[in-house]
């Protein structure tokens, strides 16, 4: 009878930390990075070959999470946050560029329109402030598109800062954390609280780069980047430094114990990568692009003016001032009045427009940008489309990535993830196995009584 006890006893003791488990399911049924837990049951065997076994037992409480679909998340992860970073400025830039206020063709357009008024009476007073006042504002389009840009490449610089700080904290607290479970594993306490905490740091720090995760023997975990450098060994954590760079850029290092190396930004991959590569890719070229073909239209502007003669017979003056150094000062006019126009050929001929007319076929002359040869409305028309299209690029790519992403996360909780139908299932199942147990004792302990009273 004893025997049949001590079986019932193990199977009441492992359908009830089994319940327990599910329990613990249900509990966590909302926490984010939770990966639910499954009691694994042995037979024991019995003391000789003519035992009907010793019961059961739970050998252990298995994590269930798989380290490949992690692997996977966490790289769609780094995928999507790439191209998410990048899009934000993308789309900003596109919205700048083709905005009514801010479009340099359109200021173009109402600037050389000016022009062709003032060819029906060059000397009309009237028109020519309204080619001064024409000029004033395209230079204005300039100023106010370039500084723009350049604010959203301070934003781009602060949020990089940002992301260095905050991926500096994962990398403290993973490496905390890998101390914390060496030292649990080792004295055979549960680590898979930290565990779940550990992986979802890890999780967190793949939106800022491509990142590698080796498993260590302790129980602890390796971090490097996608090019080997380290980010986390045991308890010891590198740290990232954003640095400005004399040009006005930044540059990203990494230090590790007593070594410092730069990091290749565009390699990074995650956040930082997407921001590295729209700064480099579409904002700065853009603000370059845009003080080129300012400086390209100051100086035919100028060079043409030069020639003629104002309505007091006097040699033309600049129109534009261009300034490389600015930023929201790169073009504006030079404060000559509306008299001051030389629009003649011929110093005493007020109404002469040789000059005007030279004026107005700059419109469909060719400049030299970024090496080729376009006229100024084509070339601001190109710089448009260049951003359109990467940014339509960028947002295809990002769609394809987030896809990927949720089907990462699907095939994740999958395995990892409660189901409360499942844990449902398994509460009764276990109940059962419980009353059903509790039932064997009941028989074991009557049967023990009705062989007492025999006696």
């Amino acid at each position: 009878m004893s025997t049949l006890s001590h079986i019932a006893y193990s199977g009441l003791q492992s359908s009830q930390m089994a319940m327990t488990s599910t329990g613990q399911n249900i509990a966590n049924v909302n926490t984010p990075g939770f990966s639910r837990i499954a009691p694994t049951l042995v037979s024991v065997a019995g003391q000789n070959g003519r035992s009907a076994g010793g019961g059961v037992e739970v050998a252990s409480i298995r994590r269930l999470s798989s380290d490949f679909q992690n692997q996977q998340l966490w790289r769609a992860n780094t995928e999507k946050n790439m191209y998410a970073s990048a899009q934000q400025y993308l789309g900003a830039l596109e919205s700048l560029m083709d905005g009514d206020g801010s479009s340099i063709s359109i200021g173009l357009d109402q600037f050389f329109s000016a022009l062709s008024e003032l060819t029906v009476s060059p000397e009309s007073m009237a028109l020519r402030q309204q080619v001064v006042s024409e000029a004033g504002n395209l230079g204005q389009r300039f100023n106010g598109l370039s500084g723009n840009i350049d604010a959203q490449i301070r934003a781009l610089h602060e949020q990089r800062e940002a992301m260095a700080v905050q991926a500096n904290g994962l990398l403290q607290n993973i490496g905390q954390l890998n101390q914390r479970i060496v030292e649990a594993k080792a004295l055979g306490e549960d680590t898979n609280a930290l565990l779940d905490h550990r992986e979802s740091l890890v999780g967190e720090l793949s939106q800022f780069a491509s990142i590698r995760t080796t498993d260590v023997a302790d129980g602890s975990v390796t971090l490097s980047l996608g090019n080997g450098q380290p980010l986390v060994a045991g308890n010891t954590a590198s740290k990232l430094q954003v640095t400005r760079l004399a040009n006005g850029e930044q540059q990203l290092s990494l230090s590790f114990g007593k070594s410092e190396f730069p990091l290749a930004q565009d390699r990074l991959g995650g956040g930082l990568g997407g921001l590295y590569q729209v700064e480099h890719q579409s904002l700065r070229p853009m603000l370059e692009s845009l003080h080129g073909i300012a400086s390209e239209l100051a100086d035919a502007v100028n060079a043409t003016l030069e020639d003629g003669f104002d309505l007091q017979g006097d040699a033309g003056k600049p129109l534009f001032a261009y300034d490389a150094g600015s930023i929201t000062g790169l073009l504006n006019t030079t404060g000559i009045s509306a008299s001051e126009l030389a629009l003649s050929s011929v110093n005493d001929e007020v109404g002469n427009n040789d000059v005007l007319l030279d004026l107005l076929a700059l419109r469909s002359s060719t400049i030299t940008l970024n090496g080729n040869q376009t006229t100024l409305n084509d070339a601001y028309a190109g710089m448009l489309g260049q951003v359109a299209g990467d940014s339509r690029e960028n947002q295809a790519e990002l769609r394809t990535a987030t896809t990927v992403g949720e089907q990462a996360q699907a095939q994740r909780d999958s395995i990892s993830a409660v189901n409360l139908d499942e844990e449902a299932v398994n509460l009764m199942t276990y109940q059962q196995a419980y009353q059903a147990n509790m039932k064997v004792i009941s028989t074991a302990n009557q049967l023990f009584n009705d062989l007492m009273a025999a006696f």
